[in-house]
């Protein structure tokens, strides 16, 4: 078991993020060789220019419009947990780097930061949790048992283990920021320090998570938050 934790703390750190990043790269890639189809069938109305293309296929992608229109029960909990998804992914960005200027701008005491981040980290955390048990749910009824695959439950669960052992740590541990900003910034200068200890052990199953998210992320169907873009771009060219 320690040998597992040593290799998900300071080895495959290494090698999720160069399958991510170079995964996605490979991906955009193969689609760009794709060329364009030699007849245009365009949806109306169609936006003028590429900048303006791109800003509706955005708008589209994070309003998910489209999936209002034909399925509302499921656009609210897909919404909703994309949403919290966002904010956790904004409050992440203290993993690396507190927010300083953030706090000194707004002013805020040491124990005020804690406070917000406590309490935005609990609700970013539940507004996720919560509506991937529905995305789970409703696969085991009606058309979509049938039409789903070993690897959306394989998702499902991958998310469903990260949202637990997240929320693990915000309910049931204090984080100590200082601890964790430390263990990053040493995987990111190869200068390894122990991994936080006030998180805990819900710590390493979490980190563990993240990263087979990270490996699988550029070869299943999680990619569609990028190729979307893509789809939408060319049904407005």
């Amino acid at each position: 078991m320690e040998a597992i934790a040593y290799a998900f703390y300071y080895i495959i750190p290494y090698i999720a993020v160069v399958v991510f990043f170079g995964g996605i790269i490979y991906q955009i890639s193969r689609w760009r060789q794709v060329g364009v189809p030699p007849v245009r069938m365009s949806l109306f109305p169609r936006p003028e220019g590429r900048l303006a293309r791109l800003l509706d296929a955005l708008v589209d992608m994070f309003t998910l419009k489209g999936l209002w229109k034909v399925n509302k029960p499921l656009w609210i909990g897909s919404f909703i947990m994309h949403l919290g998804l966002l904010l956790l992914l904004t409050g992440h960005i203290r993993v690396f780097n507190d927010l300083d200027f953030v706090w000194n701008l707004l002013n805020w005491s040491p124990e005020q930061v804690d406070q917000f981040s406590k309490v935005a980290g609990i609700t970013a955390g539940l507004l996720f949790m919560f509506p991937l048990f529905y995305l789970l749910a409703r696969r085991f009824s009606g058309a979509v048992k049938w039409l789903s695959t070993p690897e959306d439950f394989f998702v499902l669960f991958l998310l469903i283990g990260i949202a637990i052992t997240g929320n693990h740590m915000r309910f049931l541990t204090h984080v100590s920021v200082e601890q964790v900003n430390d263990f990053f910034r040493g995987l990111a200068t190869f200068r390894w320090v122990d991994p936080p200890i006030s998180a805990g052990q819900s710590f390493i199953y979490h980190f563990a998570f993240v990263q087979l998210l990270m490996i699988y992320f550029p070869f299943g169907k999680l990619m569609h938050t990028i190729g979307t873009v893509f789809a939408k771009m060319v049904a407005r060219s």
